[in-house]
């Protein structure tokens, strides 16, 4: 039976794994997602993948590892105790629905929210999920937070107003 993992490529090499993934006959996966930066003053929209550096592939993983072990741009297959990761179904429909729904990021000014504190994200695709702060980027127009996915931790920059204290252990936020 076949299952899905999780594949780390080498940076902006992703659609290339992909591309080597379909060539010796397996299912991969890149979700993407459009997102709007700034460039010389100017907005533009940029496609991108929804986690920069991985890439998702469905196998068989005994009998198709060896077809995909030396693929250019693929530096390894995720792993939780040194067994390879299989990634859920359910997962990866809600993964779709995020890529669907797209990121929701936009460009505004960043909140009273501190690096170093828990918050919960209210709007959007991501909603429900909780992550660190990590640093306000681009002038304070957005926040960078750490999230757990795939046991690891994974950057992602939205909307300040899309975030939320998380009350700490104590009951203050």
């Amino acid at each position: 039976m076949s299952y899905w993992y999780a594949v780390q490529a080498k940076p902006r090499k992703e659609s290339a794994v992909l591309s080597a993934f379909q060539r010796v006959g397996l299912e991969g996966y890149c979700p993407r997602v459009h997102q709007r930066k700034r460039r010389a003053g100017k907005k533009v929209s940029k496609e991108s993948p929804l986690f920069p550096g991985y890439v998702f592939v469905r196998l068989q993983f005994l009998r198709d590892y060896p077809k995909i072990r030396w693929t250019p741009g693929m530096v390894r297959v995720v792993t939780s105790g040194g067994e390879p990761a299989q990634i859920s179904e359910e997962l990866l429909a809600e993964i779709r629905r995020i890529e669907r729904a797209g990121t929701g990021l936009r460009l505004l000014h960043a909140s009273r929210i501190m690096p170093g504190s828990r918050v919960r994200i209210v709007g959007g695709p991501f909603a429900g999920f909780e992550g660190q702060v990590a640093a306000h980027l681009s002038g304070g127009e957005r926040i960078r937070i750490l999230l757990e996915l795939f046991r690891r931790q994974a950057a992602l920059d939205c909307d300040p107003e899309l975030l939320r204290p998380v009350a700490a252990a104590g009951g203050r936020p």
